[in-house]
C-alpha cells in the first residue's frame, strides 16, 4: 500500500470532486490492506486481529508517516508507525 503521492489531506480541500476520490481511494486501499490480513496462512498473523481495523491503522501510518516526511525530510516516523503495525500484526 503506497502513498498516492500527497497527504490525503491536501487533495481534500481542492474540490468536492478531489475529495470523493480521495475517499474512494482510502476505502480501496483500506479494502486491499483487509483482504491481505484477512487471508493471512495460520501462524503469520495474529488470529484475533480485525483486519479492517488493522488495515486503517496501516493507512493511517503511512500518510502521518509521509506528511512528517515531506514537513521534516525524515522518514523516522513513517518507519516507526509501519514497524509499529508489523510488530502488533504478528502472531502471539
Amino acid at each position: 500500500m503506497g502513498t498516492v503521492g500527497v497527504p490525503i489531506a491536501d487533495v481534500g480541500r481542492y474540490s468536492p470532486a478531489a475529495q470523493a476520490v480521495s475517499a474512494r481511494l482510502v476505502r480501496r486501499r483500506q479494502e486491499c490492506g483487509r483482504a491481505g490480513i484477512a487471508t493471512q496462512t495460520a501462524g503469520e498473523a495474529d488470529p484475533a486481529l480485525d483486519p479492517d481495523r488493522t488495515a486503517a491503522a496501516v493507512i493511517a501510518a503511512v500518510q502521518g508517516g509521509v506528511t512528517v516526511l515531506l514537513s521534516a525530510d525524515s522518514a523516522e516516523h513513517l518507519e516507526a508507525g509501519l514497524n509499529l503495525c508489523l510488530d502488533h500484526q504478528e502472531a502471539g
